[in-house]
Formats: structure tokens, sequence, C-alpha cells
């Protein structure tokens, strides 16, 4: 009996001192657990639980290890995945907007920040996300044309024009769950600044129309002339050589309005042109021997003054011709008999043709115009003196071609001077 209660009490010692070991170790391996998964849940995948248990509780902690490296590497490749996303719409040059079917955002690129009037300095982009389109658009027009589109299930496009005159289109594309068709999850919202296609179609539209007009008028009146001619034979010779020097005014005129439509299509075609050192004085004397008896006819005192008659620049020399040629001939057409128009070339950091006559002047609301093809301040005096209304506009592709400038300055009834920039 005696020895039954020893081996009964020897059992007992040698179970409680294993069970209070194997709660030891219990209690540490749950206190490295517990410490891991927090450094986890907090981003830490470089930790693993280190513990040299066996059994069940080794196999737990073989496997919530390999967990922690797969959860790791799955989380980087999905950050990865997510900065190329990013880098890729960031390079978008039009605005990205993704937004669910809630009209909350998703997604957003800087470019349609901007355009949206929400790019604040300091305002976080992830303040962003998830809020209203409601709130965050700050145009009212381009909030206007989304929420007009929105919960279309057909892509959509509408052109805007904002208060400050930008022209926008906005195209809603609708976005479905993948591998379904019924499912909506949201819309992508591509704005395109298109100011300057629709100024370049508008223009191309008012050039069209102008040259059709510009075209016209001299043809109707050659016609006419030349029909008038053709029924009646018993015209006086004054009369006839009257109407046959109109036919070849006319014609005169057509000359010139097609040859400057050509030289000006010409300049906005070519890439690239072909220059050579040019004497500029000598090309100014060319334009002189051209201008002077139109000058002479009206009595106008020509001024010229050039601080280098050896100053040459890298140019075009027909392309200085034009330039000579429009500024001077415009100069002494509208100024008034026994008027005054000065030249100057200087030579300096530049080279400046400086064309200044005491004629007619321009309208302060003109003047930010009259580079604009066919535009003509006074439309009945231009068509009197033979004016195309292209003139000015050659002369501004010209300087844009020699990567120069051109500019006006002109007060009503007192004259104008242009003056016309080009690097040596």
């Amino acid at each position: 009996m005696n020895n039954w209660y020893f081996i009964i009490t020897l059992s007992s010692i040698v179970i409680a001192v294993l069970m209070f070991r194997y709660t030891i170790v219990l209690r540490s391996y749950l206190r490295e657990f517990t410490l891991v998964s927090k450094k986890v849940s907090n981003e830490e995948f470089n930790v693993r639980v280190e513990s040299k248990v066996k059994g069940e509780l080794g196999e737990l902690t073989r496997n919530f290890n390999h967990m922690i490296k797969n959860l790791g590497k799955n989380l980087d490749e999905v950050k990865n995945k997510q900065l190329q996303l990013i880098s890729i719409l960031q390079s978008i040059s039009h605005g990205i907007l993704a937004i669910d079917i809630e009209g909350n955002i998703m997604l957003l690129n800087d470019e349609a920040r901007r355009i949206i009037k929400n790019d604040s300095p300091g305002e976080r982009y992830s303040k962003i996300i998830g809020k209203s389109i409601n709130t965050e658009i700050k145009e009212p027009e381009i909030l206007r044309a989304i929420n007009g589109l929105f919960g279309s299930k057909q892509s959509q496009v509408e052109q805007i024009t904002t208060d400050n005159e930008i022209v926008y289109s906005i195209k809603q594309d609708p976005v479905y769950l993948f591998n379904s068709d019924d499912v909506m999850i949201g819309f992508i919202i591509n704005i395109e600044d298109i100011t300057e296609k629709v100024k370049l179609e508008n223009m191309r539209t008012d050039f069209a129309a102008n040259v059709s007009h510009e075209l016209r008028t001299p043809l109707t009146s050659i016609s006419g002339f030349v029909e008038t001619l053709k029924n009646n034979e018993d015209l006086s010779a004054d009369v006839r050589n009257r109407f046959l020097s109109i036919i070849e005014s006319e014609s005169d005129r057509l000359t010139r309005l097609i040859d400057d439509i050509l030289f000006i299509s010409f300049l906005e075609n070519k890439d690239g042109i072909i220059t050579e050192k040019v004497n500029v004085y000598d090309v100014y004397q060319e334009i002189e021997d051209i201008t002077r008896k139109s000058a002479e006819d009206k009595k106008i005192t020509v001024n010229f003054d050039c601080t280098n008659k050896d100053l040459k620049i890298q140019c075009n020399r027909d392309y200085l011709k034009q330039v000579f040629l429009n500024l001077i001939d415009n100069a002494i057409k509208y100024t008034q008999d026994y008027g005054q128009v000065d030249i100057a070339i200087i030579d300096g950091d530049e080279m400046v043709i400086k064309v200044k006559d005491n004629g007619v002047g321009i309208p302060e609301d003109a003047i930010g115009r009259i580079f604009e093809r066919f535009y003509r301040v006074d439309k009945a005096r231009s068509r009197d003196v033979g004016g195309t209304g292209l003139g000015l506009a050659i002369v501004k592709h010209i300087a844009k071609s020699l990567k120069g400038t051109v500019c006006v300055e002109s007060r009503l009834g007192e004259g104008t001077e242009f003056t016309f920039r080009v690097p040596k």
C-alpha cells in the first residue's frame, strides 16, 4: 500500500513539474508570438518567431513564419504595382479622374487636380481620395459636365468652356467589374485641354472663309468688267481703257493675294529654312529701289539710318526682303502726302529693324489684332491702297521662324512704329 502511495505521489510530482515547464514554454511562446504579430501588424515583415519548440507548436511556428514571408512579398508586389500605376497616371498629359458609383474620388493625377482647381499648396493627395466630387471639384463648369454625364452606361463626351475661356473635352467611360458586363464599379473621367486645338480650328475655318471672300471680290470685279466689255462694243476708247485698267489692277491684286497666301502657307509648313550670312544693308537697298516711287508719288520723306552697313546675320535672304518690303510699304501706304517715314537698322546684341511713320496710326483696340491674317483696321482704305491683309502676318511668321520678335507701338492720328528683332 505504501509502495502504491509512493508511486502515485512521485508520478504527480513528475506530472506537475512537466506541466509547469510546459506552461513556462507556452507562455514564452505566446509572448513572442504576440510580439511578432504586433510587428507584422505595423508592416514589419522581416521579423520571425524564433521559438525552438517542436511538435504542433513547432509546425504552427513554421506556418506562421511562412505566412509572414508571403504576406510581405505580396504586399511589396502590390506596392510596386501601385507605384507603377501612379507613375503611369502622372505621366499622362490629360487630367485623369476615377470615381466610384457613389461619386467619390478613387484616383486622380496632378493634372486633374490642377484642372479641377484642387491643387492647394500643402494639401495632401490622400485627403482627396474617398471624398465626393461635389466638394472636391472647384471648377463649376467641369463639375456640371461630370454630373451631367454621371451614371451613363455608355462612353460620353462633352465640350465645355470655362469662365476664363479655357476649352475642355470631358470624356466619361464606365468601368465594369473584371469579367462582368453587368456590375459597374465606377467611371474614368478624361479631361483634355483643347483650347489651342479649338483656336487653330477656328483660325483654319476663318482663313478658308477669308480666302474665299478675298478671292471672290477681285474675281467678281474682273468678271463684271469683262462681261461689260463683251456686251458693249460701242464703248468709247477712254471708257474701255478705264475698264481694262481696273481689270489689270484687280488682276495684280489677285496675284499679290495668291502670292501672299502661298508664302504664308510655305512659312507655316516649313520645318527648317535654308539660311546664309546676309548683309542687312544690301537687302534694304533692294527694297528702297522698289518702294522709292510710291514714296515720291506721295511726297513722303524717307529717312534712313544704319549703325553698321557691314552687319550680317544668319537668315534667309528672301525672308528679310519680305520684312523690309511689308513694313516699309505699309508705312508709305498709311502715311498721308508730305508725311515722313524713318527707317533704322541697329547693330547690338540683336539685329533690330525699326520702321516709324507719322501716318494715320492704329486704334488702341486694334493693336492686338493687326498681326492676324486678313485683319484690317480700315477695310475700305486697305483695299484702296492694295493691301492683302497678310503682310503683317507674314512678318510675324518670319520673326518666329528666325527665333525673333516683332512688336508695334502706335497712337491714332500720330503714327506707328514697328520693331523687328532677330538674333545675329
